[in-house]
């Protein structure tokens, strides 16, 4: 009952709330209808009464109605005329009859033609018989219709801005506020105007909060209101001038915005005379003094409306060219490793050494000048090309004297064995050592031609992430930056990128002031709030006089990891090597086996992890990584050098665990208490020129334990780790990886020694 009892007071106390507010706004249209009315054009017109009621909010109607009269009224007693009114019951009467077509209500065309209509016809009945009443019922009803359209985008501009306007939505604001100030020009207390008050506090609100552009801006509008309002040049030049001045000096505090602009003030009214000198002071010092005793929660909606809008990426012709650079560079660099396989296929028929020159060139050395070349060469030609390839083979073997690999018959005959062995041994040498070159010419070709192939899939990969995964929410970043505004935090520029995983990140710049407080938490919960995403603690940069902000969505669930491992080298130096890491909102694990123990092995294992995690981080595919690391393994050394990849990619929001196997042992999973094996049957990395992934994706979540191990914990099989995993009751990632790890040494073979490795994650919630 109590709680109930709470609950009711509290819905009352918003309904409360709500109520004054609703009344508050209904005051100020009415309020500020009245002092429109006052705005004379010529010290005899009043168009903007009329333009003000035909561009109100259509819930605004009755209360703007209300002050446009009784401010039209109040002229009418003082013999204006009565056409106003009449002008007014025109506008409220079509407004009302349209109020049910949103359409029609709501057309700037519309509302701009019925005041210029109802001003016009009702002038004109009342100016009938003036000389001059056609130039003034065409120059007040042009106004009012100016004057509905900048109130119409005014109210617009004002309703979607939600962290600050565009340059060029700035005058319709300021002509809002600058026509009712114009209106209060002319009640003056004393010599004192009200609305040369108003005047410079708007100038020094503007300036401070929008920067030079907005107290420029309101400057102008000001000066140009007041020269309409008959206001002396000097006087309205002046206020132009003080808002440039406004806006020079507000980065420095508002003492040092105020006293140069009081200055100015000072040298300009002083030669007007005592009394009006005196006045313009002392309007410029109410306004400075109530510039200054505006509470700092005011400079939140101000800095909403008069802050300039973040710059925003918006680069979709810039993403499309760029996507077509890489494409094109993409193509040309396949098109450069198919020409490098199509050149090196019509070398190789030109170049490569051919073993029936090897028996010419014996033939030449070993037999010029003797008396039975003939009978060997042309009658036992296909005896004696026989015997020589038994020679060659015998030289192939590494036999001490090649002529004994000569059959009988041909050692009997031949009158030169000696000097046919020694060219057979000679010559086959040269012939071996080209053979062995191109065959290493070969292999670094490929390797090249894969390195062109891979760097070619790398940026096509780019191209195709900037195409269609990176995109900008300028929606999402809008909200961001309104988020901060209600902190007080003006920002200049607002990113909001979405991945390729639909996450969002948000960076933010906003300038560094002495006076800058940045509450964390505090800018985390209303960013999460605004843009209705959970957003992590940013992260704060300083960079000169700007600090950027960066905050990146929370993920649901977080990692606990663990890693162990075990030398069976006497050196330390272990042939495996792992890697684990956090990116956009992924958890990588990457483990490694060179191949052997030791010190290669390490330099191995090091590099196939090393080269991986970068390509990785810096945003490459799998696939792609895995092409670039095999061909750097081939081209490595002239020795044989290899090693195994083992990768398991876990999604922190979603937590589907996707595995990469490239010759690796088993990968353990144990989900909702039950262990479970994922086995690779692909080559490791170095062996072949293509080699794949093999692939696997599971759906985990909190609780759940995945386990990467080298091959030197298999030595037992791996029946032992899923038990382990399934009794394993609850403790630390790093605990679960030392126990299996000990395990795996206690039940290697001494014969079958090799190093060991366990890596271990669990998955828990991030709340």
């Amino acid at each position: 009952m109590k709680e109930q009892a709470n609950i009711s007071l509290q819905n009352a106390d918003y309904k409360k709330t709500e109520t004054v507010a609703a009344v508050g706004i209904h005051l100020f249209f009415a309020l500020a209808g009245f002092m429109t009315t006052k705005a004379a054009v010529l010290t005899t017109l009043l168009p903007f009464g009329i333009a003000w009621l035909s561009s109100v909010p259509q819930t605004f109607i009755p209360a703007a109605a209300i002050g446009v009269f009784f401010g039209y009224f109040s002229s009418a007693l003082s013999g204006d005329g009565f056409h106003y009114v009449a002008a007014l019951f025109a506008v409220l009467s079509i407004r009302i009859l349209i109020g049910g077509n949103q359409k029609t209500s709501r057309s700037v065309p519309f509302l701009c033609t019925i005041c210029f209509l109802s001003s016009f016809f009702t002038a004109a009945v009342a100016f009938r018989a003036a000389s001059d009443a056609i130039v003034k019922v065409l120059v007040e009803s042009v106004l009012s219709a100016v004057g509905a359209y900048f109130f119409l985008r005014c109210f617009h501009v004002v309703r979607h801005a939600k962290a600050g306007m565009a340059t060029e939505e700035l005058p319709f604001l300021f002509f809002g506020l600058c026509i009712p100030v114009m209106g209060l020009g002319g009640i003056r207390v004393s010599g004192i105007s009200l609305g040369h008050i108003l005047g410079f506090l708007f100038l020094l609100i503007a300036a401070k909060y929008g920067g030079i552009i907005s107290g420029s801006l309101c400057g102008i509008m000001l000066s140009f209101t007041m020269f309409l309002n008959g206001e002396s040049a000097l006087l309205a030049v002046l206020f132009a001038f003080l808002g440039l001045f406004c806006g020079l000096f507000a980065p420095f505090g508002k003492y040092l915005q105020i006293l140069p602009a009081f200055f100015l003030t000072a040298v300009t009214v002083f030669p007007r005379g005592t009394a009006e000198a005196a006045a313009g002071i002392i309007e410029f010092l109410l306004g400075a003094i109530l510039f200054l005793l505006l509470p700092r929660q005011v400079g939140i909606p101000a800095g909403r409306f008069l802050a300039p809008s973040p710059k925003m990426a918006t680069l979709p012709s810039v993403k499309k060219t760029v996507s077509m650079r890489l494409d094109a560079a993409s193509e040309a660099l396949a098109d450069i490793s198919q020409t490098i396989e199509q050149v090196a296929d019509e070398l190789s028929k030109i170049n490569t050494p051919d073993f029936a020159a090897v028996i010419t060139r014996i033939e030449e050395d070993a037999c010029t000048g003797c008396k039975l070349r003939l009978h060997c060469w042309e009658k036992r030609k296909s005896e004696t090309a026989a015997a020589v390839l038994a020679i060659t083979n015998a030289v192939k073997k590494g036999v001490n004297s090649p002529q004994e690999g000569a059959p009988t018959d041909f050692a009997g005959r031949c009158v030169r064995l000696p000097q046919v062995a020694a060219a057979a041994e000679r010559h086959f040498s040269d012939y071996a050592s080209r053979i062995a070159a191109e065959n290493r010419i070969a292999e670094v070709r490929n390797v090249v031609s894969d390195q062109f192939d891979g760097i070619s899939t790398m940026l096509c990969e780019l191209s195709g992430d900037l195409e269609n995964n990176l995109r900008f929410d300028h929606a999402l970043a809008e909200k961001a930056t309104a988020a901060l505004q209600t902190l007080g935090i003006h920002t200049e520029e607002c990113n909001c990128r979405i991945d390729r995983y639909g996450r969002a990140v948000v960076e933010l710049k906003i300038k560094k002031e002495p006076d800058t407080v940045l509450n964390k938490l505090q800018i985390m919960k209303m960013t999460s709030l605004a843009c209705d995403r959970d957003f992590g603690v940013p992260s704060v940069t300083g960079v000169g006089e700007s600090l950027f902000l960066t905050l990146n969505e929370y993920p649901a669930i977080r990692v606990d990891i663990g890693a162990e491992q075990k030398c069976a080298s006497a050196s330390g130096m272990c042939g495996d090597s792992y890697r684990y890491f956090s990116d956009k909102g992924r958890f990588y694990m990457l483990l490694s086996d060179g191949m052997g123990t030791g010190g290669r092995a390490a330099v191995d294992g090091s590099m196939a992890t090393g080269l991986l995690t970068r390509l990785l981080k810096a945003g490459f595919g799998y696939d792609c990584s895995l092409k670039i690391l095999n061909s750097a393994m081939l081209f490595k050394s002239t020795d044989e050098s290899l090693a195994t990849v083992d990768i398991a990619s876990v999604d922190l929001f979603t937590g589907k665990t996707e595995l990469y196997k490239a010759g690796a042992a088993p990968t353990f999973i144990r989900r909702s208490g039950r262990a479970g094996k994922a086995e690779s049957a692909s080559l490791p990395a170095g062996i072949l020129r293509d080699i794949r992934f093999d692939k696997a994706s599971v759906r985990c979540k909190a609780g759940d334990i995945i386990v990467l191990v080298s091959d030197g914990a298999m030595c037992d099989g791996a029946e032992w780790i899923k038990e382990d995993l399934e009794h394993w009751d609850g403790g630390s990632a790093q605990a679960l990886s030392e126990q299996l790890c000990e395990s795996a040494r206690r039940r290697a073979d001494g014969d079958r020694r090799d190093d060991i490795t366990v890596v271990v994650a669990i998955l828990k919630n991030a709340s």
